[in-house]
């Protein structure tokens, strides 16, 4: 078949261009999942595919696509978001059908090829590698339901290619018989309706007898039920007689190849199968769109729900850790307070230039809407664009709306919240004095344009040093002499207080820490800065060292690192200009 290379043992030689590689990168991922294997690369780019949009060398353990076959002409590699997310997945159901075909061939079809095509003649070969199309996708269908309808957007393609190469080559039986184990081996298997089938299955029977479709289609559902993916020597017998009944109908019908009976069948069929095709591929992109659209509100609701429960423990945290007095209290930590003083005259200017900068971060939250449109400007819908051209040619003029774009608007007042965690280990210790003065500063800046700020350290353990609505009439120093830092306590404690994650207006979260984390607490951390990123949460990282640590953890990810603080007014300052240079990057970001 055009699409499968089971003897090839060398490729193309030609690597994916450049600009695929992203592309390719993630199809490859995609692959080895479906396929339940670690060894698979993805080869991409224009004329790949042996001619067809995809195609599988098993020897080589490579999955080839053809670019323009598969996504469409013109249709370049940044105009395809992350195909490993399920949703984008949904704007190329031609390609990733066809993707998940050979996939489910590099999962399936382990057994011995080249020994099947030695051991055989050429036409039962031939059978077997027709029949196993159907195998896999029947297989790939049982374990994964959601296949089935992009399987079903790329079928008639891999009929209608395979099948043109059959017309070219032999007489009208033979190609009715491919015909029935191309496209009545997917019915069987599921991935074709056969209500949407029937003039080509009254065609198919009408050459070759209700009788003899009979015969072939039970030889399908046996070949189909063989579940030994190693080895499918006892499938033999089967792709034998299926040959033999062939043959005898074909010497009974005294049929010869590019007759002129046999030009006027490839005719008729491929006309019959192309109007099958537009016919498939409307109400298939329905289904599909069903189909997104439930598995949208199941992951919205999966996770809401998910959400919700990890703000119930944040809150539950938040509740426990702030109901204690301002200080150590009955914690693990071994931080102490180690001195207590008023606020000196260069710690309330500092104030003043803090409040000034934050009321001047350009934060403002949006309405979110999307609307759709049959003119630019915004993304180009492709299913949407299939439909309309499929629907133009059974004569139904409707305008679709091809494009959709996301329309955002103001609102006035942001609301201002401030979450500071600072690192208590005995690597910060140099640390504290300056963060006492940011912490009395920081809570009396929130204070005057109308924010809220909470401050904790952790260690060991985390303790409270400001509550949200609290105000600090003392800068309180405290000790840093803890081993070990519990970063995910501390940030959830925060955001309970605060609501950061979910909560309205302008969000910080202000990080004093040198980043050195045990690999449990430093994934922790990841996790929930790329949260704060989704969620339009600032990040300010203050590590206090050369930053080595803390841009490790932010590596990819929006964060403002300031590195290189001492004195307590330089990181008061530092604090406030970098806050209004992050709130404003990230009202720029959602703005966009």
């Amino acid at each position: 078949m055009a699409h499968i290379k089971p003897l090839a043992t060398t490729g193309s030689g030609v690597k994916t261009p450049s600009e695929w590689l992203t592309v390719g990168y993630e199809i490859g991922l995609l692959v080895n999942d479906w396929a339940g294997r670690s060894d698979i690369v993805a080869c991409i780019g224009e004329g790949k595919g042996e001619g067809a949009p995809a195609c599988f060398l098993p020897a080589l353990a490579e999955v080839q696509v053809n670019t323009d076959e598969a996504f469409g002409v013109g249709v370049l590699p940044n105009q395809i978001d992350d195909l490993t997310k399920r949703k984008n997945q949904y704007e190329f159901p031609k390609a990733i059908g066809a993707i998940m075909h050979e996939a489910f061939h590099a999962k399936f079809s382990k057994w011995d090829i080249p020994l099947a095509g030695k051991t055989l003649k050429q036409n039962e070969f031939e059978a077997l590698m027709l029949l196993e199309e159907g195998r896999i996708e029947a297989l790939g269908i049982k374990e994964n339901k959601r296949a089935k309808m992009f399987l079903r957007a790329s079928a008639m393609g891999l009929i209608i290619d395979e099948a043109k190469e059959t017309f070219a080559d032999n007489c009208t039986t033979r190609s009715a018989s491919t015909l029935v184990g191309l496209a009545h081996a997917r019915i069987v298997a599921g991935s074709l309706d056969e209500n949407e089938a029937t003039d080509l299955i009254a065609t198919v029977n009408h050459f070759l007898g209700e009788e003899m479709v009979g015969k072939l289609t039970a030889i399908i559902e046996k070949f189909q039920a063989h579940l030994d993916h190693n080895d499918i020597s006892d499938c033999y017998p089967l792709a034998i007689e299926w040959a033999k009944l062939v043959n005898e109908k074909a010497e009974e019908n005294g049929e010869q190849p590019n007759s002129a009976e046999m030009k006027a069948f490839s005719e008729m069929m491929s006309e019959l199968m192309e109007k099958m095709s537009e016919s498939i591929s409307i109400s298939n992109n329905d289904e599909l769109a069903e189909q997104k659209q439930s598995e949208d509100m199941k992951e919205t609701a999966e996770a809401k729900s998910m959400s919700s429960k990890e703000q119930k423990l944040n809150e539950q945290i938040a509740k426990e850790l702030f109901s204690k007095s301002s200080g150590p209290g009955e914690t693990d930590t071994r931080s102490r307070l180690v001195e207590k003083r008023k606020p000196i005259s260069g710690e309330r200017v500092a104030t003043v230039k803090i409040a000034k900068a934050l009321e001047k971060a350009k934060y403002r939250e949006k309405d979110i809407t999307e609307v759709g449109s049959i003119v630019p400007p915004g993304r180009l819908k492709s299913r949407a664009v299939l439909n309309q051209k499929a629907m133009e040619s059974q004569g139904v003029v409707k305008k679709l709306e091809v494009f959709r774009k996301t329309v955002r608007k103001s609102t006035d007042n942001p609301t201002l919240s401030v979450g500071v965690m600072v690192d208590i280990s005995g690597s910060m210790s140099s640390a504290m004095q300056p963060m006492a003065s940011t912490a009395w500063i920081m809570s009396e800046a929130t204070r005057r344009v109308q924010g809220r700020c909470a401050m904790v350290y952790y260690g060991s353990d985390v303790f409270p040093t400001l509550k949200a609505g609290q105000r600090l009439t003392d800068v309180s120093v405290y000790s840093a002499p803890d081993g070990t830092e519990k970063f995910d306590k501390a940030f959830r404690a925060l955001d309970g207080a605060l609501n950061l994650l979910h909560g309205q207006g302008a969000r910080l979260l202000v990080i004093v820490s040198d980043g050195q984390y045990t690999p449990d607490e430093t994934e922790k951390a990841k996790r929930w800065i790329k949260s704060c990123n989704e969620n339009g949460v600032a990040v300010l990282w203050l590590p206090f060292d050369n930053g080595h640590s803390a841009r490790y953890i932010c590596e990819g990810l929006q964060a403002e690192i300031v590195a290189g603080i001492v004195s307590p007014t330089d990181s008061a300052l530092a604090i406030g200009k970098s806050a209004e240079k992050t709130l404003s990057k990230v009202g720029s970001r959602l703005s966009a």
